[in-house]
């Protein structure tokens, strides 16, 4: 039987010989006997209108396929390949953001072609939604995270996920920061901590004369109902340590809705984390999230609870699946909302307004689902940053004043947000140090802010502000990385340098490890925060098996490389200088510059040679980076 088969499969975790990013590369055989070659174009263009324009050959439709799935229908940044034709059996290298979703789409592309090859069913859609919700499922399905890895490849800053730490790093060295989301090994632990509590935040919002409702914590529920009491209707009761929403209950109005709402905070605490119960004056208005990156106001959102429009003909249940089909709620990387849960929280809300899931609402009558307006409880987002009042902008930078995070959201109910604070109907409910971001790139309603990019621009305002001198080859010795390290400190006193060999890690002269791994002995160099200057040496063996993995060098030393060591060169950067040792002389070539060489003779001449050729360099691309 004839078959196309996807196999062989390896997995780079960074840049390597196919790619200047993480990919994975598998053999494609095409048996010569395939006799359906046009109807399985036919097909695959039918899925993917974009492949109407690939060559003829299998290979080639095989590979576009892929891509398009691995897009997931949702433009994922996953557009580069690499095709080595082959006769019957072909080299392909994919552009990879998870191995095992890779994996699974090859395979499942090769199931869909051999389906159409022996004329059987194959439910491709059914497929493709399967690995669409395996996506969703990863590290890297997450709106937020995915913005910022995204944003990250835009502006070409190095970006590698360290798999120990389950975290992401982004730059090298001393100039690096580390994270899984707007949380980063930058900011303050102490404020991102005391932003959880939000008793505690909202003493200091009263302590400082910003506008935040009355309130107080308690831990027993008579103590609830007697504040709930005091304070006067309506009455907002939440938990302490909370987040998304999660057991807040909004315009409480009696005894018994205060002892419920009590109940529905303590389910909503993980076990153990019981931190009290919060009641506060309910302020009205709708909610808003006013977003500071670095102390600078970015972003304002407003949110609205999920709703329904009534038909006069559907029932509530009805209108909310209609609601959960759009491409809106696909409640993926990319949907600008999520699906609308039907919950007892929700259940709850529609009683309390004579309503069920059963009920008819009238043509044009808006049912309001929820009491809380987040955007995970299926809230619907308005960009509202060119309406804000200069006043409210100057009081969301005057509270992200206070804290060392980069990026600070700050809930608050208004009116009506383009008036000032101070005319009242305006209270700050909480802030959060780790806001998501997605919601500001891609709102239900009104344009996009490119909050990533105001992120990585905070991180890194200076070009290659990411990133630290560094330089590559293939024969690189220890005793030489010593000798080019020593040069560079003459050119910066006291710089922190370090260097992978066949010895393995070493900082200032010690070795420190050596992992089996060559992938992972790159990522211990170049994972250190004091780290300002590195050199690398990549055998031509280790570049086949675990890549280069880092993204670009400043400095290429090409000592008489076999075909895999020579792929160094590709990744030079624009500016940078790539060192050639043969035919008895070292040859310094720049683009656009004249080559300039040094002759040697002997081993010794030639390590002579390449650290005269390269003193003067050092001093120059360690002054780039200051």
């Amino acid at each position: 039987m004839a078959r196309i088969e996807a196999g062989d499969f390896k997995a780079f975790t960074g840049a390597n010989l196919y790619l200047d990013r993480p990919a994975v590369r598998f053999t494609l055989r095409v048996d010569p006997r395939v006799r359906r070659a046009d109807r399985i174009r036919e097909a695959a263009t039918t899925a993917f209108p974009s492949l109407a324009d690939s060559g003829p050959d299998l290979p080639e439709l095989f590979v576009r396929a892929l891509v398009e799935v691995l897009k997931m229908d949702i433009n994922l940044s996953v557009g580069r390949f690499v095709l080595e034709p082959g006769g019957e059996e072909s080299v392909i290298a994919v552009e990879s953001l998870d191995e095992r979703i890779t994996v699974d789409c090859a395979e499942t592309v090769a199931d869909w072609f051999n389906a159409l090859e022996e004329a059987r069913p194959f439910d491709f859609a059914a497929e493709f939604t399967r690995l669409q919700q395996k996506f969703d499922k990863t590290l890297l399905g997450g709106p937020t995270l995915y913005s910022l890895y995204e944003g990250a490849l835009k502006r070409g800053i190095p970006v590698q996920y360290l798999k120990a730490e389950n975290q992401f790093q982004w730059g090298y060295g001393l100039k690096q920061i580390r994270g899984r989301s707007t949380t980063v090994s930058t900011d303050g632990i102490k404020d991102t901590e005391f932003t959880m509590f939000k008793d505690m935040v909202a003493d200091f919002l009263q302590d400082r004369g910003f506008p935040t409702p009355k309130g107080r914590t308690f831990y027993r529920e008579e103590e609830v109902v007697a504040e709930a009491a005091r304070l006067g209707w309506p009455v907002v009761v939440k938990p302490v340590a909370g987040h998304k929403g999660h057991g807040v209950t909004t315009n409480i109005r009696s005894e018994a809705e205060v002892r419920k709402a009590f109940r529905v905070a303590l389910e909503s605490i993980e076990e153990g984390g019981f931190d009290g119960v919060i009641v506060q004056q309910q302020i009205e208005g709708t909610d808003h999230r006013l977003l500071a990156v670095k102390g600078r106001f970015v972003a304002a959102l407003q949110r609205v609870p999920a709703y329904v429009d009534g038909d006069g003909k559907r029932t509530i249940g009805e209108l909310i699946k209609i609601e959960n089909d759009t491409p809106a709620r696909l409640d993926n990387a990319r949907s600008p909302l999520c699906k609308i849960k039907v919950d007892d929280d929700l259940l709850d809300f529609l009683d309390k307004q004579g309503l069920a899931l059963n009920s008819v609402p009238g043509n044009g009558q808006r049912v309001t689902l929820r009491r809380v307006a987040n955007i995970s409880a299926g809230g619907v987002s308005i960009n509202v940053t060119g309406k804000i009042h200069p006043a409210n902008i100057r009081l969301v930078e005057d509270i992200a004043s206070n804290f060392n995070v980069t990026c600070m959201g700050i809930d608050v109910l208004a009116r009506d947000i383009a008036r000032p604070w101070t005319e009242g109907d305006f209270g700050i409910i909480e802030i959060n140090a780790g806001p998501g971001v997605f919601m500001h790139l891609a709102p239900a309603l009104g344009g996009s802010v490119d909050v990533p990019a105001a992120i990585w621009a905070a991180h890194f305002p200076a070009p290659r502000g990411e990133r630290i001198p560094i330089v590559a080859g293939h024969n690189l010795t220890r005793k030489f990385c010593a000798a080019l390290i020593e040069r560079a400190r003459k050119a910066r006193p006291g710089l922190f340098a370090g260097s992978l060999t066949k010895e393995g890690v070493s900082f200032d002269g010690r070795v420190l490890c050596n992992h089996p791994r060559h992938d992972e002995n790159v990522r211990i160099l170049l994972r250190h925060p004091r780290l300002g200057f590195a050199v690398l040496s990549h055998p031509g063996a280790a570049l086949k098996e675990f890549g280069m993995v880092h993204q670009g060098a400043d400095i290429v030393i090409m000592d008489h490389p076999d075909a895999a060591e020579a792929t160094l060169q590709r990744d030079l950067l624009e500016d940078g200088h790539l060192i050639v040792v043969e035919k008895g002389k070292v040859t310094i070539k720049r683009k656009g510059a004249a080559s300039r060489s040094v002759a040697y003779a002997g081993a010794a001449g030639r390590e002579a040679a390449l650290l005269k050729v390269l003193e003067p360099l050092l001093k120059v691309l360690v002054a780039k980076y200051d």
